[in-house]
């Protein structure tokens, strides 16, 4: 089955006769989103007086409500970023220490093989933390 551009769809509906074009446009019409369309008000505001104005204040509500949400998750995201950004620079500053002290009591050839493990060990780490933590989609991970 091929696809079909819109420019064919607007040109079959043009050659359509005005009663089935109507017909198909109102078929075709789509509408997203937290507040219903305005027909759909209508209908509410008819069964009672006060639904559309009560419609409308539940979905910017709602809307303020999710992008709330969201600044508070971007926080988070960040403020565990940093931790682990900071925790990670830490323990590896800890390691190689640890490493110095090796090198420095006589076991050069394993202070420096630890040294080096822990410091590539950690900063891949840290560097993959760093760019999970601060990616902006957490429903969906590179495992998927």
């Amino acid at each position: 089955m091929a696809q079909t551009n819109s420019a064919e769809i607007i040109d079959r509906l043009q050659n359509l006769p005005p009663q089935e074009r109507e017909d198909l446009i109102a078929t075709m019409e789509m509408y997203s989103g937290p507040i219903p369309h305005p027909d759909i008000l209508k209908g509410y505001q008819n069964l009672y007086p006060e639904a559309a104005k009560r419609i409308i204040e539940n979905g910017l509500q709602e809307s303020e409500h999710r992008r709330n949400l969201e600044t508070k998750r971007q926080k988070r995201r960040g403020r565990l970023a940093y931790i682990c950004l900071w925790g990670g620079l830490v323990i590896m500053t800890l390691f190689l220490v640890f490493s110095f002290y090796l090198i420095l009591n006589g076991h050069q050839i394993i202070g420096s093989v630890f040294a080096g493990t822990s410091f590539i060990v950690l900063m891949g780490t840290v560097f993959d933390l760093a760019a999970k933590l601060s990616g902006n989609d957490d429903l969906h991970s590179n495992d998927d």
